[in-house]
């Protein structure tokens, strides 16, 4: 009968490093993104900025963008554009980069290193 070898410590420790890795970057995005929306939430409740006054109006639209993660605020009338909220660069930087490298490692170990059978050894 063949029998099946595992990986090994390293080999797990990697997939649980890079799997790490890539929960963290994604975490650092969907903190980045949820704070863009809170603080473009807060903004038109506090702010006097003529856009968002505009907005309230229904003469302006608030879009958000994901690369690079900000909400801006576009005037109807003249098309004038005033960001409202943004992600900073590095940390969208860090948590893309870290969720592409993590993904990228646990994939790579993943499918180098599957299980293979193995011929039976001979007792006696």
């Amino acid at each position: 009968m063949a029998r099946t070898v595992g990986r090994t410590r390293g080999q797990l420790l990697a997939l649980l490093a890079g799997s790490g890795v890539a929960l963290v970057g994604l975490g650092m995005l969907v903190v980045g993104l949820l704070g863009v929306g809170v603080t473009t939430l807060g903004s038109a409740a506090t702010s006097d900025e003529p856009c968002l006054v505009a907005y309230d109006a229904e003469q302006a639209s608030v879009h958000f963008t994901v690369f690079p993660p900000r909400a801006v605020c576009t005037w109807d009338l003249d098309g004038a554009e005033v960001v409202v909220g943004q992600m900073s660069p590095p940390a969208f930087a860090a948590g893309l980069t870290a969720v592409v490298l993590g993904a990228g490692t646990t994939a790579a170990v993943g499918v180098l290193t599957r299980r293979r059978r193995v011929a039976p050894v001979q007792v006696g």
